[in-house]
């Protein structure tokens, strides 16, 4: 883009250089940047390429990462599958099989179990796990700059803010891998004799393990590998499962293990 500019000569007036018209056939160039260029020469274009680079990072959803808070910041994204599963149970109940008692109840947990699923997110940090809260349906990544007051003071689990230190934490399980639902650790930075949590999975499940598996001290129990996950793992993690596959015929059992995770729901 063709500038104008004010050039001081050896005992000459200053004098503006008239703006050089733009060559027949070419086009000019627009003011605005649509890329940073990999090499940049001036100072102008060395701020012009952190600032693509901290809009591409603000923007990110699914594995929020922002150096602007930290070196790697994971935030794990909202899953409505436990509440939905409550609720799918709730209509079958009640409707079809008129047993309304228990269809208030898997009903009320399932809709507020979905309500959560929309708001509470898990936040790894450098050195901290964290829970805050979004506004209900807000794009994921405002929980990178979300502060951990927003989740309120955890009465319900010892008290204290929503955020504990990797070392303080001395345990973990997942249940189930394969088909997650609930999620525990125990941690000694609230209370020094060690103060358990349990959240339901109201998050991406798999994305939870993997990130627990790299940040979190190892658990007490060996955990497989996310690659392994499947109905089948799931099934033996439990003594009532391990019986539903003793009954189970050899079609049944292959079927099991070839399970992934929910039909239409997860890549096979």
């Amino acid at each position: 883009m063709a500038m104008t500019m004010m050039m001081p000569t050896m005992g000459m007036p200053t004098r503006a250089r008239a703006r050089t018209p733009p060559v027949k056939g070419t086009r000019p160039t627009r003011p605005m940047m649509i890329r940073a260029r990999a090499t940049t020469t001036t100072t102008g274009k060395a701020a012009a390429t952190r600032d693509v680079a901290s809009r591409a990072t603000r923007g990110a959803m699914v594995a929020v990462r922002a150096s602007s808070l930290d070196d790697d910041v994971v935030v794990v994204p909202g899953d409505y599958r436990v509440g939905g599963a409550l609720l799918g149970v709730a209509l079958a109940t009640g409707p079809l099989f008129h047993l309304w008692t228990q269809s208030l109840v898997h009903g009320v947990l399932g809709g507020f179990l979905a309500f959560q699923a929309s708001r509470v997110r898990f936040r790894f940090t450098r050195d901290a796990l964290e829970v805050v809260f979004i506004e209900p349906g807000a794009d994921d990544s405002t929980a990178v700059g979300a502060d951990v007051e927003s989740s309120g003071d955890n009465k319900l689990q010892g008290g204290g803010a929503n955020s504990w230190k990797y070392d303080s934490i001395t345990n973990w399980e997942f249940w189930w891998p394969g088909f997650p639902c609930l999620v525990y650790f125990k941690e000694t930075q609230t209370k020094s004799d060690g103060q358990p949590h349990f959240f339901p999975i109201i998050m991406d499940g798999k994305m939870l393990y993997e990130v627990m598996l790299q940040r979190l001290p190892a658990s007490a129990n060996d955990k497989p590998s996310p690659s392994a996950w499947s109905l089948d793992l799931a099934l033996e993690q439990t003594s009532i499962g391990r019986q539903i596959k003793e009954n189970l015929s050899e079609e049944q059992l292959k079927q099991v293990k070839e399970m992934k995770g929910f039909p239409g729901l997860d890549d096979k």
